[in-house]
């Protein structure tokens, strides 16, 4: 595929100038619409070593509002990196609504390295293309425009820059051994980026190859590129043909055949049957009780079970998830307050999650939750979760229907790959009834101590229990996975929930981690 391309492209220095600042002046009003209609845009810049994509990068910029923008240069993964999942670090730096983010390298990078230089299988190459389609798809749902570029010059044009900047003590510098190793090992490296790219270019985030032998010919074919990806979600005709690039749609439909479309989500089976009108909730029974007598007895045992399997959850560096939902009142800070009351308090964190503010508020909904994520050895605990989108969300209309549709897809994905990572999760529903929840909140308006917790927004939630109801079966019928299964916790009793919350937890995780004994 690479060696298809035309690299003889060649455009005069006056020409250049000319075609480059008519380029800018259109950016530069398409750059204002973009902010103002608060659309994300990501730029990825990849390539060969020396195609000078900084270079490239700082052509477009130069005249932008510099408080729209935001470049990444991205390196391997520091130390700080590592214990999380590998996707991690890009969910960190996804562009804010309005924002424009360029990449000077990015998560290809790091897949293309691992193939060429440390041998990745071909199964974990597609398992990581798979993850990448899913992140750009799950982005450009959300609104995101991603442009993907790759500058492509030949072993010979590279050797001979590479040359130059050696010839030169104060440019010698930019020639790395990475870059060395990458010369050396070009026709490799490129079997490499043609597999990646045949596994990634998908029509709403395709990869535009630029040959870029002439730097100049390179830079006004991404610029072009750019510009018309802005005016046209803007509703704006280009003003000028677009400067054709160096991958043809002939290469473009090979690209698509040799790629077997990426790879569908990889998806651990469903526990429950998919959606259908079938209620859940309304036939769980509600009527166990703990018995007091024993109570204290069992959760002591319960608790130390669980401090033992703590402490293997970090000698193992076994990352744990822990999701509560539920109805308001059903107990959800009892039951977080019993796991956590034994365990060693630098081994986890508690996220009480509310509406989306300050920079979570600009950026995809999944975005507060990746930069939430336990390390590993690590237990996040979260007090409501990812599962708003589905639930609150939807039902008081915070959330389009299409956003809110597609998210079972995309917490489906998003919770895959934790698992891939190496995660434990659980989840746990706690369930009362109607009347219970009454009760609860009435005995909170009348104790001093529990009086801040009922609030107003609790009351009108409570006015549309039926469609609470609806939305959570939904939830439980279509996100519950072998991997990451939904447990239903009868809190009727509150003893009786939070002592099943344990014990549930102790079973998953033993069987994760192995047996312990006190």
């Amino acid at each position: 595929m690479l060696d298809q391309i035309d690299l003889a492209q060649r455009i005069d220095r006056s020409d250049y100038r000319e075609r480059r600042n008519q380029l800018r002046d259109r950016l530069q009003a398409a750059m204002a619409g973009i902010l103002e209609a608060r659309v994300p845009v990501a730029v990825v810049v990849e390539g060969w070593a020396g195609t000078a994509k900084v270079r490239t990068i700082g052509v477009m910029t130069r005249r932008l509002d510099p408080r729209g923008l935001r470049v990444h240069s991205i390196v391997p993964p520091g130390e700080g990196e590592q214990p999380y999942p590998w996707l991690y670090r890009f969910w960190r730096l996804i562009p804010s609504h309005g924002r424009v983010s360029f990449f000077d390298r990015s998560w290809y990078r790091e897949v293309i390295e691992a193939r060429a230089r440390h041998g990745m299988s071909a199964g974990d190459v597609r398992d990581r293309c798979s993850d990448i389609v899913t992140l750009e798809r799950q982005w450009i749902d959300d609104g995101t425009i991603i442009l993907k570029f790759w500058l492509h010059i030949s072993r010979r044009e590279q050797r001979r820059r590479f040359q130059a900047l050696l010839a030169d003590r104060l440019t010698a510098w930019q020639v790395t051994d990475d870059d060395r190793w990458q010369h050396r090992n070009y026709d490799r490296v490129a079997r490499v980026v043609e597999e990646i790219i045949a596994r990634s270019h998908t029509p709403a985030a395709p990869w535009q190859i630029v040959a870029a032998t002439c730097a100049r010919t390179a830079r006004l074919a991404v610029m072009e590129t750019v510009v018309t990806a802005f005016e046209r979600r803007l509703g704006i005709d280009p003003t000028e043909p677009a400067m054709p690039l160096s991958l043809d749609g002939a290469l473009f439909r090979r690209i698509k055949d040799e790629s077997r479309q990426p790879q569908p989500v990889r998806r651990a089976g469903l526990t429950a049957a998919e959606p259908t009108s079938v209620p859940v909730l309304r036939h769980v029974d509600l009527s166990p009780r703990a018995d007091p007598a024993s109570y204290s007895r069992h959760l002591a045992e319960l608790q130390a079970l669980l401090h033992l399997l703590g402490t293997q959850v970090y000698r193992q560096r076994r990352p744990v998830v822990l999701v509560f939902e539920g109805w308001d009142a059903a107990g959800k800070g009892g039951a977080i307050q019993r796991v956590t009351e034994e365990l060693d308090p630098r081994s986890f964190v508690v996220h009480a999650i509310a509406a989306p503010s300050g920079e979570d508020a600009l950026r995809h909904y999944l975005y507060r939750f990746w930069r939430r994520l336990p390390p590993r050895g690590q237990i996040g605990i979260f007090d409501r979760s990812w599962y708003g989108r589905v639930l609150v969300e939807r039902v008081e209309g915070f959330a389009r229907d299409d956003e809110w549709r597609r998210a079972y897809d995309e917490i489906n994905e998003f919770e895959h790959q934790l698992v891939a990572f190496g995660a434990i999760i659980a989840k746990f529903w706690l369930h009362i009834s109607a009347d219970e929840q009454l009760r609860r909140f009435q005995e909170r308006q009348t104790v001093a101590h529990k009086s801040w917790k009922l609030t107003d927004e609790d009351w009108r939630n409570r006015e549309r229990w039926p469609q609470y109801e609806e939305a959570a079966d939904e939830m439980l019928r279509r996100t519950s996975t072998a991997a990451a299964p939904w447990t239903i916790i009868e809190s009727e009793d509150k003893r009786y929930g939070r002592l099943k919350v344990l014990r549930t937890l102790v079973q998953r995780l033993e069987g994760e981690l192995g047996r312990v004994q006190l």
